[in-house]
Order: structure tokens, then C-alpha cells, then sequence
């Protein structure tokens, strides 16, 4: 399948901050981050078909993304890897075993991988291009979690696993009248609950990375959604200065426990 919209010709502009850049390793001062737009869902996406010059009813278009996305997922979990202009689909298994095993290991749970398409790369390449407005105002944030077993970046986290938070400012430092208001936190997506990641389980504390071992799946239950929360009063700039008062990071995705 290919990508062949009728305003291929256009030239897509996106608004984009320098941000500080969060990876160990970085050469440079700043990334290159866009500056999204509020989200939309199906009817807010057929909402705009008048605005791309789609012909097709918007109500036919809510109609159409809504059925299918509920067959790509059922076709998904029934083995088959699905690959559109825009994403590729298929279920995983993570973990590790010896081979004699006829079940997943208690608390461990199929995944869906999600993976955008060589095709919406290659159409981002040619069309789109940055509005670079400055620099953004920063107090420190997070941007992704890194699964330590694989390496890569993931949105699940296996309790009591070693895993990776990247960003910048994550250092979690305090003197003694603030020592028990900063830490690392799980924040239950749904009730707000917080649960605190014990100091002794974190390895490798930063201003650009954090090791640590998750909690125990009693504490963060399988299949359960969480923000990750990071409450420190080291200064965003100077990992060794503190600030006066604490300051908080909270990620803008979620991570399941699995």
C-alpha cells in the first residue's frame, strides 16, 4: 500500500520549540520538538475531510475508521500482522523461557506493537516542514521510558523489572525539610493514586536519566495504567544546586504494567 493523497502537493507547516536535549549522549544543546495541536478522536478527524478537499461525507468517514479500527484490532489479535499506509499492527509476547512452557508466566500479558510505516515516514520527509518559534520555557520534563531488557523505548513496564526514565532536570535531590516530599511515583491514570518507587531500588540518578526498579506488581497491578511522577528540588540547570521549593515532572503518556 502507498500513500497517495490528493493534496500530496501541499507543504504541511508544524510550530517547533528547541527544547533541551535529554539523551546522555547528545552533541548538541537542543532538540527540534512540534508543538501538537489539540487531540482529536475519529469525529474530530472526520470533522476535517472538508478541509483536505475529501469529498466523502465526514459521517461516512466516522462510520468507516470507527469499523475498521475495530476489525484491525480483532484481526490483530487473531495472529494476523496488519500493515497500513500509516501503521503496522501485530501482537507480541514478551519475556523470556526455556522452552517447555505451555502458558505466559503468571503477570505476563499479550502485547499489541504498534510501528508507523516506512510510507508515512518517506510522505513526512517530502511534505512537512517547521515553523521554529524559539526556545521553549523549560522546568524539566519527561520524554520516554526505556525497557532494559530490550533496550527499547516501551509503554509497558514489568513490576519489579529494571527500566530507564529519560528527560531533563530528572535528578531527585532535597535537603532534610523536603527530603520526604520528592521521589519517584507511579500515578494511577484513573483514581490519581500515587506509589512511591523505594530510593534503594534506584540505581542511576541523573538530571537526563534515571535507573530504577519498578515497584512490586502488588503495589502497580498487571494491566493497570500509570504517569510517571518525578518530585526533586535539584535545579533544572545545576543537578548539584537546590531549589527552595520542589518541583515536579510528570509524563504526558501513560505505561502499563505487564
Amino acid at each position: 500500500m502507498t500513500i497517495d493523497f490528493k493534496f500530496k502537493d501541499v507543504m504541511h507547516r508544524i510550530t517547533a520549540l528547541f527544547v533541551p536535549a535529554y539523551l546522555p549522549d547528545a552533541k548538541k544543546k537542543y532538540n527540534l520538538h512540534a508543538k501538537h495541536q489539540p487531540e482529536l478522536d475519529i469525529h474530530g478527524i472526520a470533522s476535517k475531510a472538508e478541509l483536505y478537499d475529501i469529498a466523502t461525507s465526514p459521517k461516512v468517514i466516522e462510520e468507516g475508521l470507527t469499523a475498521g479500527m475495530e476489525l484491525l484490532s480483532y484481526l490483530a489479535a487473531d495472529g494476523y500482522k496488519i500493515k497500513t499506509p500509516v501503521f503496522t499492527l501485530k501482537a507480541a509476547f514478551p519475556g523470556e523461557y526455556d522452552g517447555s512452557e505451555t502458558h505466559l508466566p503468571e503477570g505476563v500479558l499479550a502485547q499489541a506493537r504498534l510501528n508507523v510505516a516506512p510510507e508515512l515516514q518517506k510522505f513526512f520527509g517530502q511534505s512537512v516542514r517547521p515553523d521554529i518559534i524559539g526556545v521553549e520555557e523549560n522546568t524539566g520534563f519527561i520524554t520516554e521510558v526505556i525497557n532494559k531488557v530490550t533496550g527499547e523505548v516501551d509503554l509497558t513496564v514489568r513490576p519489579n523489572s529494571l527500566f530507564e526514565i529519560r528527560g531533563v532536570g530528572l535528578k531527585v535531590a532535597a535537603d532534610a525539610k523536603h527530603a520526604d516530599d520528592i521521589g519517584i511515583y507511579f500515578e494511577h491514570a484513573t483514581t490519581g493514586t500515587r506509589v512511591k518507587v523505594n530510593p534503594l531500588d534506584v540505581d542511576v540518578n541523573t538530571p537526563r536519566s534515571l535507573h530504577l526498579i519498578a515497584p512490586r506488581v502488588s503495589d502497580i497491578p498487571v494491566g493497570e495504567s500509570y504517569y510517571v511522577v518525578v518530585r526533586t528540588q535539584a535545579s533544572i540547570t545545576r543537578g548539584n544546586t537546590l531549589l527552595k521549593e520542589v518541583r515536579e515532572m510528570k509524563s504526558d503518556f501513560t505505561i502499563t504494567s505487564a
